[in-house]
């Protein structure tokens, strides 16, 4: 009988170390606090009913306070893995506290590996943002800025000869925004994706050689909620190509240039299509205490169909945007995972529509800067 005990005990803790060596959970809290220049992404001038409204009473800033949890969990078991991740964040304003909002992301993943050179990849995504107001980046629809996101993807990834990773995949997400006034808007999109990568060495350091693209359909449907019939279905069709080259400086320091070509085609009114493009970088510097990552990119959008404006009228160009995008991460480990945590990020739109009758199509610049800490369990 004792035997069996002393058996039954060693088999137990045989399991329990088998579980623990093949799972690995890791949870993070940070804390950062900062100011934020124009959160709602407004333009300085507008008219309206005739009377001009100025910076003062159009931009909202605020000094703010992020709070953000991460929670992952990786879970193997011979040729299958599963990884789970809940990210909920909340920013808080001091200066006009209702304006603060908050949001829960969650994803779960998993794959199997057929054999060396095949794995079958899924992914289930869900995405809550409670948040209240308009976007400045809205053109034909209404834009409230809270919505709820349902998604699932799932594919192979295949080595197609040494030192590679190809994936093709396809995708469904539907968003529901929240109701803005008398209305309401809501969009299924579905499409195909595919990711190519090459690795090799050059002195003993690893350079990447990417491409990614995505096709994809996307259907709106606005619901008016005081019964006035209204044109709300839209049929947009997205095309976007990525192609980047990963370039390590030494083991600690990597940067990665790269071209987006991105387009938007209208197959409901033929008003909202563009082209857009521009190039990237963005850089990496990583030790053992210290992490920094930046990103910098110039981007243009050519709008097809719409004509730019003056407060005069029409300027004979079509709609062109161009933004300028920074930002940078930094976060310095003290000592058992307590990290001291900096950001800061810029996004400036420049275009050529300056009616100052119209809110949308216009220029802004939105900023925030921040200082903080985080612990990781």
């Amino acid at each position: 009988m004792q035997t069996r005990k002393i058996v039954f005990g060693i088999t137990v803790l045989l399991g329990i170390n088998l579980i623990c060596a093949q799972s690995k959970t890791s949870f993070e809290v940070e804390s950062q606090g900062g100011y934020e220049y124009n959160y709602f992404k407004s333009p300085k001038t507008i008219r309206s009913e005739g009377v001009v409204l100025t910076e003062n009473d159009l931009i909202a800033s605020s000094i703010y306070q992020d709070i953000e949890v991460t929670y992952r969990y990786r879970y193997k078991w011979g040729k299958n893995r599963i990884r789970l991740l809940a990210n909920p964040f909340s920013r808080l304003f001091y200066e006009n506290f209702d304006d603060s909002y908050w949001s829960l992301n969650t994803t779960a993943k998993y794959d199997h590996k057929f054999s060396k050179k095949t794995t079958f990849l899924t992914e289930l995504r869900f995405k809550r943002m409670n948040r209240e107001g308009l976007g400045g980046d809205q053109d034909v629809l209404i834009n409230p800025l809270g919505y709820t996101n349902y998604g699932a993807t799932a594919g192979l990834e295949f080595i197609l000869f040494d030192n590679n990773e190809t994936r093709v995949e396809s995708f469904y997400n539907f968003k529901d925004f929240d109701a803005f006034g008398v209305r309401d808007l809501e969009f299924d999109e579905y499409g195909v994706q595919f990711t190519t990568v090459q690795s090799f060495d050059v002195n003993s350091l690893e350079h990447k050689l990417g491409f990614s693209a995505y096709a994809k359909k996307r259907k709106y449907e606005t619901f008016n909620a005081s019964e006035i019939d209204s044109d709300g279905e839209r049929d947009w069709d997205y095309l976007k190509g990525n192609l980047f080259y990963q370039l390590p400086i030494n083991e600690k320091l990597r940067i990665t240039p790269n071209v987006v070509y991105y387009k938007r085609i209208d197959n409901s009114t033929g008003r909202s299509g563009f082209n857009q493009f521009g190039p990237g970088i963005t850089m990496l510097y990583k030790n053992k205490a210290t992490k920094i990552r930046s990103g910098l990119s110039f981007i243009t959008r050519n709008y097809t169909d719409i004509d730019a404006r003056d407060t005069e009228g029409l300027i004979g160009d079509k709609l062109k945007y161009e933004y300028a995008n920074f930002s940078i991460n930094a976060s310095h480990e003290i000592r058992n995972g307590f990290s001291i945590t900096s950001t800061l990020y810029s996004r400036v739109r420049s275009t050529n529509y300056t009616d100052i009758d119209a809110r949308s199509f216009r220029n802004y610049r939105n900023q925030y800067i921040g200082l903080g800490v985080s612990w990781k369990l």
